[in-house]
């Protein structure tokens, strides 16, 4: 064998051993690929799956019962409960319910509508909507129906017939109906998500009392309706 012959040789088994070494790498970086892409994969279907469950607020239990009405946790009930009320001022039929979560600095960002005050106070500071139970009507609806801020209200899921007792202490646009704080919707079982947009298409009827703001709460845990 020649010198010329044993070089050319080397050289084509070198070029294929690059070759091999080639399409191993190419391999191996494939089935890699493949591996991270599939982990990848798990991931965000698990990630989305919690998504689903872990941002849904309120659902509270409510009063299952709607021969009662629950004096939450805020304002509670008025002293002598539903009878101490008198007769209704302002009644809103069965509307679709919509969340205001203004009062609340922890949804800012979260809820586009969110405005940092209302219209009503409580010791000089805004109503926070996930601490107090409160309903939203407009001037024009107050001023029809002689409700002033701060008078007592209903909220009712027409759905379940739970109940919950409310002040008025936010104004609201001229044609809106059934905008309820974030605690009044978790008092009568309606769910909401963190953007402050309800879960399902929830009914309540909202019920506001004239010249009941005198009244002071009671926080015994129910008042017969």
């Amino acid at each position: 064998m020649t010198e010329s012959t044993t070089i050319e040789l080397t050289r084509i088994c070198t070029k294929k051993a690059i070759e091999n070494l080639h399409v191993f790498d190419t391999h191996e970086m494939k089935t890699g690929l493949k591996i991270a892409v599939s982990v990848l994969s798990m991931m965000i279907l698990t990630s989305c799956d919690d998504d689903d469950h872990a941002d849904l607020l309120g659902g509270g239990p409510g009063s299952s019962d709607p021969n009662n009405v629950v004096a939450g946790n805020g304002f509670c009930g008025p002293q002598g409960g539903s009878e101490a009320l008198g007769p209704a001022s302002f009644n809103s039929g069965v509307t679709t319910a919509k969340i205001d979560t203004d009062g609340n600095p922890l949804m800012q960002g979260s809820d586009l509508d969110w405005q940092a005050g209302t219209s009503g106070t409580v010791n000089g500071q805004p109503v926070n909507s996930a601490k107090y139970a409160y309903v939203v009507m407009s001037k024009r609806q107050m001023l029809l129906d002689g409700v002033s801020l701060g008078d007592w209200a209903t909220v009712t899921n027409t759905a379940t017939g739970q109940t919950t007792f409310a002040r008025v202490e936010d104004k609201g646009p001229e044609d809106g109906t059934g905008e309820i704080s974030q605690l009044a919707a978790t008092n009568v079982g309606i769910q909401y998500a963190s953007n402050g947009f309800t879960i399902g298409n929830p009914q309540v009827d909202v019920v506001a009392y004239g010249g009941t703001a005198g009244i002071q709460g009671d926080c015994s845990t129910l008042a017969s309706n």
